[in-house]
């Protein structure tokens, strides 16, 4: 989740980039446009050039807007992955690989901008110092390279690097063991409960109300591991809970759904009506209702 909101900043710092890239260079072509009218007049002929701002105008408000679309939806992603939804999962692990992709384009095509544009600079200065001589008014013409400025260029670079290297991080904790488990526990919630006969397997029951969580061994065992802190999911595995890990996934959702339970970033934690089930824990302890998980 923070990862994609990460990315979701360097999109928008991409776009920002994106305006003031805009502006810079239509402020130096104005400029250049200004100092060759000059020229112009000095020595008898009329130079005027097509307005930057009617014609780039178009193309920055496109990349500006499918900029910000792309930070909206790596938003909209994060907070839709804070649950175990396995749709988000595969929609996520699809985008961070096509963003990745669009990264290393965008690079490689700033990169072959950036050595076309030097080659070209070059050959114009060539053309001003051997015309320098017979044409005063050429020699005093800017170098073509002073026209656009450099820095877009290193910011390309850069965002595109963040992107790749966030992308790629996104990807492998998506496909990590305990994430898919987690995801995995979360798709068979939308199946029947396992039959009672599989081995390794306890029946499932939905949670209805305060005495279901209390009576079930598996919620039990939970809100009773939790009682003493936030624990991680490796935590809760490291333990007795860890005999079926994807019953445990699934009666942490029913937890979650329930109110007793909340995820955090560094796990999970009770609710304050989590907390308030101690007392009948305890009762239920001393009454020995249910058995242990296993």
């Amino acid at each position: 989740m923070i990862v994609l909101l990460a990315l979701a900043c360097v999109a928008v710092g991409s776009a920002v980039a994106e305006v003031l890239r805009y502006r810079d260079i239509a402020d130096t072509l104005s400029g250049f446009e200004q100092q060759m009218s000059e020229l112009g007049s000095k020595s008898g002929f009329n130079v005027q050039f097509t307005q930057l701002p009617s014609v780039a105008i178009g193309p920055t408000i496109t990349v500006v807007v499918v900029l910000a679309a792309i930070a909206a939806g790596l938003v909209t992603l994060a907070l839709t992955l804070h649950r175990p939804r396995p749709r988000a999962r595969v929609i996520t692990l699809v985008a961070a690989g096509t963003l990745a992709v669009l990264a290393v384009a965008q690079a490689g095509i700033a990169l072959t901008t950036q050595l076309a544009l030097n080659q070209v600079d070059a050959e114009f200065q060539s053309m001003q110092q051997s015309l320098g001589a017979q044409y005063q008014h050429v020699g005093a013409m800017p170098a073509f390279g002073d026209l656009l400025p450099s820095w877009p260029y290193y910011v390309d670079y850069l965002t595109s690097a963040l992107a790749v290297i966030g992308c790629a991080a996104v990807i492998v904790l998506l496909a990590t063991p305990g994430v898919r488990t987690w995801f995995g526990a979360a798709n068979a919630g939308s199946t029947a409960p396992p039959s009672a006969d599989l081995p390794g397997t306890t029946p499932v029951t939905a949670v209805v109300d305060t005495q279901t969580i209390v009576s079930d061994p598996w919620l039990r065992s939970i809100v009773s591991e939790l009682m003493a802190g936030p624990r991680s999911l490796t935590d809760l595995q490291s333990g007795p809970l860890g005999t079926n890990p994807e019953v445990l996934n699934w009666r942490l959702w029913d937890l979650i759904n329930a109110g007793v339970v909340s995820q955090s970033p560094t796990g999970y934690e009770l609710t304050p009506r989590g907390e308030n089930l101690q007392t009948l824990l305890a009762g239920a302890d001393r009454g020995d209702l249910g058995s242990t998980p296993g």
